[in-house]
């Protein structure tokens, strides 16, 4: 549960502190939406009433709380980020300093070194983007595959005792069939 559903604080409307006027907004809120209340306050620039929208936030019940799943695949995180881009600085200084020890004078190898790493990094972020669409491992592809699962678990979940027996027999009936 959050800071703000646990102790008595509220939330403020344009950049104004609201908890003068958020008292029965105290508390943990249960429900599904976002409760909005208007109240008429006076203005500081005029003496007619202003309406204000209070917005409270929902917060859910602990059995109603899900999980968050972390990917741990590497590339993933704030940690492997910092080191793909320390690995990318120091690769650059690396053959920045090997190519002057070779024997290329300092502006010619910063030229080099900016380039190679510029189209490393380039082709290789293309190449990620080809290997997803080849492996249909695109966020849309997921998230439509996802949606029709969810829709035929939903189906599947309506249906009476008749129809899932009716629906187990053709499917038995197809196996056979093709065998």
């Amino acid at each position: 549960m959050s800071a703000l559903c646990s102790t008595r604080s509220s939330l403020a409307t344009v950049g104004r502190c609201a908890r003068p006027l958020a008292v029965p907004f105290t508390g943990a809120f249960k429900g599904s939406a976002i409760r909005v209340q208007l109240s008429s306050i006076t203005s500081p620039m005029n003496v007619q009433p202003a309406r204000r929208i209070l917005l409270a936030p929902v917060c859910a019940t602990p059995e109603e709380e899900k999980q968050v799943v972390y990917n741990k695949e590497f590339g993933y995180s704030r940690k492997d980020i910092i080191l793909i881009g320390v690995g990318l600085i120091a690769l650059g200084y690396a053959m920045y300093y090997g190519l002057q020890a070779a024997g290329m004078e300092a502006g010619m190898a910063g030229n080099w070194v900016q380039l190679t790493i510029f189209m490393g990094i380039c082709v290789g972020w293309v190449s990620t983007y080809i290997f997803r669409v080849a492996t249909k491992q695109m966020t849309y592809v997921k998230q439509l595959e996802q949606y029709e699962e969810a829709v035929m678990r939903k189906r599947v979940e309506e249906m009476t005792e008749a129809e899932l027996e009716q629906l187990v027999r053709e499917t038995e009936s197809e196996k056979t069939g093709k065998k």
